[in-house]
């Protein structure tokens, strides 16, 4: 008859919770996940339908994690290093409460899953960060004429912008090909992150119309 260690279940449980923490902590800096997942449905939203927005996400999120495990980015170094210190933290934690042998089962049935995990939250925050604008063009009617004046965007404009472009870009790939909208949001989203895809040429574009008329920051009365 097996019996439920209480302690064991605790640090376990404890230690879960640790994990998640580490992975959050991980890319803190570069994109708050909560928000941009509310965002990113928001915007994927058609005639309110949330659930079926939030089914579609999920279905990529869970298409993008099968792709990087067969993708040899996968283990680049930053990720292993990532992977290595959950690792040092799972192993440390447990036996220092006398419980070497649950780190090791833990270890190794946890280890593949949040390095996955480090991966895809790392490929999403690239893809992001390569598709955000800094910049955007206003027209401006001078004396008769209108120009093209470069401007500052604000951080949530610079967001939605980037969320709007990915899944644009998702619907265009979707109409070429034979697979699904969550295929194709999958596969921008990879693409981005490697500085590729019609989003990241979307972005340049206004990069460099902005380039282009630069000249004309005179004219800027905002």
């Amino acid at each position: 008859m097996n019996t439920k260690n209480p302690t064991t279940t605790k640090y376990s449980l404890d230690l879960l919770k640790k994990t998640d923490s580490l992975v959050k902590n991980q890319f803190k800096c570069g994109t708050d996940f909560d928000l941009f997942f509310k965002k990113f449905t928001n915007l994927l939203m058609i005639d309110g339908k949330k659930t079926k927005a939030s089914k579609i996400l999920f279905t990529m999120l869970l298409t993008l994690k099968k792709k990087l495990e067969q993708d040899p980015q996968k283990n680049e170094k930053k990720a292993i290093r990532s992977m290595t210190k959950w690792k040092t933290l799972t192993q440390n934690h447990l036996e220092n409460n006398g419980m070497k042998s649950s780190a090791q089962n833990l270890t190794s049935e946890r280890s593949k899953e949040v390095g996955l995990n480090f991966t895809l939250l790392r490929v999403i925050s690239k893809a992001l960060e390569n598709v955000t604008p800094n910049v955007e063009v206003r027209k401006v009617r001078v004396a008769g004429s209108t120009y093209s004046v470069p401007a500052v965007l604000q951080k949530k404009k610079q967001e939605t912008l980037a969320i709007k472009w990915i899944i644009n870009s998702a619907k265009k790939k979707q109409k070429t090909s034979k697979n699904n909208f969550s295929m194709s949001l999958a596969e921008e989203f990879l693409d981005a992150s490697r500085k590729l895809g019609l989003a990241r040429q979307k972005r340049d574009e206004l990069h460099r119309l902005a380039q282009i008329n630069r000249a004309y920051i005179r004219y800027r009365w905002w």
